[in-house]
């Protein structure tokens, strides 16, 4: 009897160990959050690593998003406060983001690798490295998405029609977007002056975490992705938590000088895709067509 009562305490003994041991990998921050160090505290930056009892501080419309190496987890948070990293993923509860063990560990490589920080604005169709991990059928199929929704005309390019306002977008996933003037905070309207500066506020209404970008289309056919990619086309730093508001503070644009209509599209999807992709002249197909968000905003540059 004393043996086996000696068993169920050696097990549940080494089963505490291994919940304090649990650690976490910060994967990407949107945003302003910050980690607490005895009084201080100090910005939480990709690639830190985090137990269970660490205490974070995440400001509004702010998110981070945690690896769980050991279960192929992905948690994504937007929750202002203060909390524990324990507290945090077991709110998250069903939601987090299974991955395989291979993808995993490609995340994980790329998060410490030398470029893994190296951003672009593409201005030209520069899709990047495509692996077995992120498949490059992913960005062919979203492309077919987009050009899913615009009617055959002559005559007109398919970003023509999709800046059209009477050709309505449909949606598989609810997500919706504003400008946010970069001097007063507030959204701005539909004229918009010269050279504003502003940046993007990302509303996710679904209930699982989704990558996003915004593509900017001018009257002259002049093309803009608003969120720079990264080389490796994780999509770490787009990532938006399920139910969340998210700003992209660190990422503000300027409106141009010229006296003309700009039109904004969200994109967003489930899994990660190449966005650099929409730089390229869109065009459809009779393939397969991925599950995509589509929202559309219109800005009018006044002097």
């Amino acid at each position: 009897m004393k043996n086996r009562i000696l068993a169920i305490i050696l097990v549940l003994t080494a089963t505490v160990v291994t919940i304090s041991a649990q650690t976490y990998t910060v994967y990407s921050v949107i945003g302003d959050a910050k980690l607490i160090q005895g009084k201080k505290a100090v910005p939480l930056e990709p690639r830190k690593q985090l137990s269970a009892q660490n205490r974070l501080i995440i400001d509004a419309e702010s998110a981070i998003t945690l690896l769980d190496e050991k279960r192929s987890k992905m948690y994504s948070f937007s929750i202002e406060g203060t909390y524990s990293v324990k507290d945090l993923v077991a709110k998250a509860g069903n939601k987090a983001k299974f991955v395989s063990r291979q993808y995993m560990s490609y995340l994980v490589k790329q998060l410490f690798s030398k470029g893994s920080s190296q951003m672009v604005h593409p201005n030209t169709y520069m899709q990047v490295t495509a692996t077995s991990y992120r498949s490059s059928t992913n960005d062919s199929m979203l492309l077919s998405r987009i050009a899913q929704e615009l009617p055959l005309e002559f005559g007109y390019t398919a970003e023509q029609q999709l800046c059209r306002s009477d050709n309505k977008l449909s949606s598989d996933l609810q997500v919706r977007f504003e400008l946010i003037s970069c001097d007063t905070g507030y959204e701005l309207g539909n004229d918009v002056k010269a050279n504003t500066s502003c940046y993007v506020r990302v509303h996710n209404e679904t209930d699982e975490a989704l990558y996003v970008n915004v593509l900017d289309i001018d009257d002259e056919g002049g093309k803009y992705l608003v969120l720079p990619v990264d080389e490796a086309a994780t999509c770490s730093h787009l990532l938006v938590p399920p139910l969340s508001t998210v700003s992209f503070k660190s990422e503000p644009f300027i409106f141009t000088d010229d006296q003309m209509r700009e039109t904004f599209i969200l994109v967003a999807t489930q899994d990660p895709v190449d966005f650099s992709i929409l730089m390229n002249p869109i065009s459809g197909g009779k393939g397969r067509v991925m599950k995509s968000g589509l929202y559309r905003k219109a800005y009018q540059i006044r002097e």
